[in-house]
């Protein structure tokens, strides 16, 4: 279905622009490295357990080497108990009620925007707008939606820690 939004016209003037009431599903898992604005993305036909796991999957092969840590909302198929989590994945749960810390949001939201007033004609019609769209944000625009200044200070004090 098509998104709509605002849209600035003059007084009393109804925005006109083309619509279709048929609804056309395609999800985008997304993982934000919210300081170098890295980002990782796969689409998928459902919101479910195994495509969760599918995404954690293909994220443990990118970068094998690499112990990553995710932070997440608690959504059922995060929480699943028959989820299997790659050994260099940790998952952390971010408290219930707070889409605010979530960085990803701020990315859905930015998305939502650029998908307004858009039809599509079929799933792989949609689907490769997905794909074009997510991957067309350049890492610097990734970090300013975001690397809140919250993250920042928390990362800047766990190296001084460290160090």
């Amino acid at each position: 279905m098509t998104v709509l939004r605002r849209a600035i016209t003059m007084t009393g003037v109804k925005p006109v622009g083309a619509y279709q009431h048929r609804f056309i599903y395609r999800y985008c898992y997304s993982l934000v490295e919210p300081l170098a604005g890295d980002h990782f993305f796969v689409t998928a036909p459902q919101v479910n357990t195994l495509y969760f796991e599918y995404m954690l999957q293909e994220f443990s092969q990118h970068e094998p080497e690499v112990f990553k840590i995710i932070f997440l909302d608690k959504a059922g198929y995060h929480r699943a108990k028959e989820l299997k989590v790659p050994e260099n994945i940790r998952l952390v749960y971010l408290p219930s009620s707070n889409p605010e810390l979530n960085q990803v949001e701020r990315l859905w939201g930015d998305m939502k925007y650029k998908v307004a007033f858009h039809n599509f004609k079929d799933e792989q019609d949609l689907e490769e707008w997905i794909k074009t769209t997510a991957n067309s944000y350049q890492k610097q625009h990734i970090a300013s939606l975001t690397g809140f200044p919250y993250i920042k200070h928390a990362v800047k004090k766990a190296l001084a820690a460290i160090e």
